[in-house]
């Protein structure tokens, strides 16, 4: 592989987990590697998933005991296909990267140093795109609040107006203000999400899968979710609530599938449709994908949608539990 490739890919990476992964991303793309890993190593060598598959795979099964035998030994570790390798400095491992090399295939040999100068630049941050999903979920309430409640609002308003002087229009300026009402209380329960905070991720995703048949798509749902920290419960129903979102928007489907099942230490998710699909060359990557993307780059995990047009849409994706 060209190193000057894997530089360009590095380049403007906003912190640790956007730098793995763009490693990562730009050798699949030519070719070095299947798939590929990423741990950090903690102060107590501890091993913090970085970078996960998005599907299953043998990889996985032998990742982080690879990682583990890298720290042991102080250098890379070979199984097979599978390679470990550390990203030191000095005689501190910093990181390792676990990768699946396709036949005939070796890492290049500026790999762990590349790294090594993209992890330490200075300067580190939050993805710019995070940042800029955020604002656009901020414009997308006010929008709401606005053309929504705000609209129902103004008619309820102009309904009591008019009771002052008709007071059989009472009853209709009520109900105005009780559609108001609802609206408010639709958009809080979004944003806030109370059924995840008392029942749980695999609960709270029944009861909105749910609601979601209500729209009229045949809905499949295969849900075996473990524990897991409130930040990885909130992300996870984001980005499948966003995913089942885009089917109603723009796929034309009857049948959606969401799985989420538990391999190992990774928690997988997958949720398909039979819609209309699209090319993703031809299509530039929404908010709502930037924002899944970094939802799931932010728990050390990856997501990739595969589409094609009249073949459906599948989004899917694996995350360190």
């Amino acid at each position: 592989m060209d190193c000057l490739r894997l530089a360009e890919a590095l380049v403007g990476a906003r912190g640790r987990q956007e730098v793995f992964r763009r490693a990562l991303a730009a050798l699949e793309e030519a070719g070095v590697i299947r798939c590929g890993e990423a741990y950090w190593v903690g102060e107590d060598l501890s091993l913090l998933q970085m970078q996960a598959c998005r599907t299953s795979c043998p990889l996985v099964a032998r990742s982080r005991h690879l990682a583990e035998a890298v720290l042991v030994q102080g250098e890379k570790v070979e199984e097979g296909p599978l390679v470990a390798l550390p990203i030191r400095q000095g005689e501190k491992t910093l990181a390792v990267v676990v990768l699946s090399l396709n036949e005939g295939q070796k890492p290049p040999e500026a790999l762990p140093a590349l790294l090594l100068l993209a992890l330490k630049r200075p300067g580190l941050e939050l993805s710019g795109r995070l940042l800029w999903a955020q604002e656009e979920e901020r414009r997308r309430v006010g929008r709401e609040l606005h053309d929504g409640v705000g609209s129902l609002l103004t008619a309820a308003l102009l309904t009591l107006k008019v009771a002052e002087k008709r007071r059989e229009k009472l009853p209709e300026a009520r109900m105005r203000v009780a559609e108001a009402l609802e609206e408010v209380r639709k958009l809080s329960r979004e944003l806030r999400m109370p059924l995840l905070d008392d029942l749980g991720l695999e609960e709270a995703l029944k009861r909105y899968l749910e609601a979601y048949a209500k729209n009229g798509l045949q809905v499949e749902a295969h849900l075996e979710v473990p524990p897991l920290t409130k930040e990885k419960e909130v992300a996870l129903f984001r980005v499948v609530q966003e995913a089942l979102t885009n089917v109603l928007r723009h796929a034309k489907a009857k049948r959606v599938k969401v799985r989420l099942w538990r391999q190992g230490d990774r928690l997988f998710g997958v949720v398909e449709d039979d819609g209309v699909g699209f090319d993703p060359e031809k299509t530039p990557p929404s908010v709502g994908l930037l924002g899944m993307q970094e939802r799931i780059q932010g728990l050390g995990g990856s997501l990739q949608v595969h589409a094609a047009p009249g073949q459906g849409t599948r989004v899917e994706f694996g995350v360190p539990v």
